[in-house]
């Protein structure tokens, strides 16, 4: 049995908690919230998908497209909702923004990627949770990156 957010979302509080003990052979989460009950029934029974990658390892090959399915692994669970995990990281070029799975790239590959959608400039200066990074930096997991036109410029 495998189950999505979307499945457990849709479900009471009572449900869940009831299918926690009758059904799942998970005791204990009488008194936990819905959202506590989800997460552990994803953890446990969640569906099977592509994991996202969280490392400092430099992906392979230029980006070509993004297409991505992503499993939710709690890697903090004495965070805070919302905190536990992240896949994917904030892009933004003046107001322009968009959140994208880009974790594990380069700088410089995600804004050549993104110039057209985004309107990065060439010259772009990329920052990283904002501080300024050579265009190799790698983009790790709860990466914010912005980039930032130059100002001034004349002609072509």
């Amino acid at each position: 049995m495998a189950y999505t957010r979307d499945q457990l979302e849709g479900m009471t509080a009572k449900e869940l908690k009831e299918m926690c003990a009758y059904e799942l052979d998970m005791p204990g989460y009488s008194k936990k919230t819905k959202d506590v009950v989800i997460d552990a029934i994803l953890a446990k029974y969640g569906t099977k998908a592509a994991k996202a990658s969280v490392g400092t390892k430099v992906a392979a090959g230029p980006m070509t497209g993004l297409e991505f399915e992503a499993e939710s692994v709690i890697a903090k669970p004495n965070a805070s909702r919302g905190e536990r995990i992240s896949t994917s990281i904030h892009v933004s070029c003046g107001a322009t923004s968009g959140n994208f799975p880009v974790v594990g790239r380069t700088v410089s590959a995600v804004g050549e990627f993104l110039r057209e959608v985004l309107n990065v400039d060439k010259l772009s200066t990329g920052l990283v949770n904002g501080k300024e990074v050579s265009p190799d930096y790698v983009l790790k997991n709860g990466d914010n990156l912005e980039f930032l036109k130059p100002a001034g410029r004349k002609g072509c």
